[in-house]
């Protein structure tokens, strides 16, 4: 494909994956009227608006971004949520997301990125913040005694037989799987990743290949 055209369909808010998909296809749409190619690119660019909406918020190539620009992304990516809950729908209840405190932020980013999900669905999140050196015998600890004490757990893939192999998960809902799309993690992130005996189990977040 020429570099031209490839940056033209980019512009237009078609992603990589589009232009690898179809790129043919998408050719012979570009050499005809723009109309044709806005209508096949109208998802990519719901997408790609809330990309630069993102990028445009101080942190990003400007040093490390604060709290109040973690939550400004938060309040981005709201749209799923609302889409699924009525505001204020969760409110008085209370749930315990175990991760990490160190090791590139992990809870702290969290934090921020919740908070305006607590403050649309009503729900509060604690935490449970640990080192990374201290997480694996915490985990197991709970559940070799059944002391659980979390709702919602950052881990990574070698503890999902832990995890799921004693039952202590929920199957991912329709309404999730329906907003994720699989075809953009790396290959090997991909189910059955995440899944134990052919359910999907959870949302992969970090796989060091950003």
């Amino acid at each position: 494909m020429r570099v031209g055209l490839y940056e033209k369909l980019v512009r237009a808010g078609a992603t990589r994956r589009d232009i690898l998909k179809g790129a043919a296809s998408m050719a012979a749409i570009a050499a005809a009227s723009g109309a044709g190619l806005g209508a096949l690119t109208r998802p990519a660019s719901a997408a790609s608006e809330l990309r630069a909406k993102i990028l445009q918020i101080p942190g990003v190539g400007k040093g490390q971004p604060t709290d109040a620009d973690f939550q400004k992304v938060g309040e981005l990516c709201l749209e799923a949520t609302k889409a699924n809950v009525k505001e204020g729908e969760f409110a008085g209840v209370e749930l315990t997301f175990m991760g990490l405190n160190n090791q590139n932020l992990h809870n702290v980013l969290f934090r921020g990125f919740l908070k305006p999900w607590e403050a649309y669905t009503g729900a509060k999140i604690s935490w449970i913040d640990l080192a990374q050196a201290d997480y694996n015998a915490r985990l197991q600890q709970s559940i070799a005694t059944g002391t659980v004490d979390f709702d919602i757990i950052e881990m990574g893939a070698p503890f999902e037989g832990d995890v799921c192999g004693k039952g202590l998960t929920s199957e991912m809902p329709d309404w999730v799987k329906a907003q994720i799309d699989f075809d953009d993690l790396v290959n090997y992130l991909k189910p059955p990743v995440g899944t134990w005996n052919g359910k999907q189990y959870r949302i992969t977040i970090d796989g060091d290949a950003h």
